[in-house]
C-alpha cells in the first residue's frame, strides 16, 4: 500500500520510540486499563437479580475502552474479549454494558491519565478547540428538502508538554452540531480542580467573549483568545485586546492541538457508528481517553529512550 505522506520526514529516533511505545498492542492496552481503572469509581453496579454477569465490572469498562481505542464494531469486540479473557460475551451485551458508562466518568479517567503524563515532565499552556465527527445516519433538512449526515462535536482542552513535544487532553465534552464552541469552554472544560493557574489559554475567535475571558481570569489563567474584530466599543474588551492578547504566543501554540484531530482523522476518518445520543457522548469521550492513553505510552517510551540514548538526540519540533 502506498504511503499517505511519502515525503514526510520523521524526527530522529521516532521509530525507536514508536516501537517501544507499542500503542497498538491489544494486550498492553488491556493490561494497562485493568490496572488503571479504579473499581470503586465505576458508575454502575451489578444487580443481585438474574444471571451473574460473565465479566467483572473492571472488564466491562475495559471492554468499552478497547472498543473505541481500536475502532472496532461490537462483533469484533466480542471476539477480542474472548481472546484476551477466555470469557464469552455476546455482542448485544457488549452494546448494553457500553451504554452503562457515562461521559462524566470517562472524562475523569481522561484527567487521571493526564496527571500521570504531566508527572513525567513539565507542561505548558492550555489550548481549546473542537472538531466535528460524522455519523452514519441521515437526517432530513426541511429548508433545502434533502438529507444530510448527522454530525457531532468533540470539544477539548489540551495542554502542551514542551519537553517531550506531546499534547495531552485535560478535559473533553461532546455535543451535537448545533452547540456553539464558546459555552462548553467555560461550562464544561474549565474546571478549577483540573487546571494550574498562571498559564495561558489559547483559543480561536469562536471562543471570544467576555464570559470566557472572565472565567479564565477567575481561575487565575491568562486568556489568549483571538478577537473577532480589530476594534470594540466595549471598555472591557478594549482593555483585554490592548493589555492581554498576545498574537505571537497564540501563533506559536494554537496549531499544536490540530495534531490530536489529525491523528483521529488518520485512524478513524472522523466517523461515528453509534445510534443513541448517549452512546455518541460516551464514544467521543472515549476518543479523548484513547488519545491520552497513547500519549502516556509515548511519553514513557520517549523518556526511557532519551535517558538511555548513548549519544544526544536532536529532537526536531520539540
Amino acid at each position: 500500500m502506498a504511503l499517505k505522506y511519502p515525503n514526510k520526514i520523521k524526527r530522529d529516533g521516532y521509530w525507536k520510540q514508536y516501537e517501544r511505545a507499542r500503542i497498538k498492542d491489544y494486550r498492553k492496552v488491556w493490561d494497562f486499563c485493568i490496572e488503571f481503572v479504579n473499581e470503586d469509581e465505576i458508575p454502575f453496579i451489578f444487580s443481585n437479580i438474574g444471571r451473574k454477569p460473565n465479566l467483572s465490572r473492571k472488564e466491562y469498562v475495559c471492554m468499552s475502552i478497547l472498543h473505541a481505542y481500536f475502532g472496532l464494531d461490537f462483533r469484533e469486540t466480542e471476539q477480542l474479549i474472548k481472546i484476551l479473557t477466555g470469557k464469552q460475551l455476546d455482542h448485544t451485551n457488549c452494546v448494553r454494558w457500553f451504554g452503562r458508562l457515562n461521559a462524566e466518568y470517562i472524562n475523569n479517567l481522561v484527567f487521571e491519565i493526564h496527571k500521570k503524563i504531566i508527572g513525567i515532565d513539565n507542561a505548558g499552556d492550555y489550548i481549546a478547540d473542537s472538531t466535528q465527527l460524522t455519523c452514519d445516519r441521515l437526517e432530513e433538512q426541511t429548508i433545502l428538502d434533502k438529507y444530510q449526515h448527522i454530525t457531532w462535536k468533540l470539544h477539548i482542552l489540551a495542554q502542551y508538554i514542551f519537553t517531550l513535544g506531546l499534547v495531552s487532553i485535560v478535559s473533553a465534552f461532546a455535543s451535537n452540531r448545533e452547540a456553539n464552541d464558546s459555552p462548553p469552554l467555560r461550562n464544561n472544560l474549565l474546571h478549577e480542580e483540573k487546571i494550574c493557574a498562571d498559564k495561558r489559554v489559547h483559543a480561536d475567535k469562536g471562543y471570544f467573549g467576555k464570559e470566557n475571558i472572565r472565567k479564565c481570569k477567575e481561575l487565575g489563567l491568562k486568556p489568549n483568545i483571538v478577537p473577532k474584530e480589530q476594534y470594540y466599543s466595549d471598555a472591557y474588551l478594549k482593555r483585554y485586546i490592548r493589555n492581554d492578547y498576545d498574537a505571537e504566543s497564540r501563533k506559536a501554540n494554537r496549531g499544536l492541538i490540530e495534531g490530536i484531530f489529525g491523528g483521529m482523522e488518520t485512524e478513524m476518518g472522523m466517523k461515528v457508528k453509534c445510534r443513541k445520543p448517549e452512546h455518541k457522548n460516551i464514544f467521543l469521550s472515549l476518543l479523548a481517553l484513547k488519545h491520552n492513553i497513547r500519549t502516556y505510552f509515548r511519553a514513557t517510551a520517549l523518556r526511557i529512550f532519551i535517558y538511555f540514548a548513548p549519544t544526544p538526540i536532536k529532537q526536531k519540533g520539540i
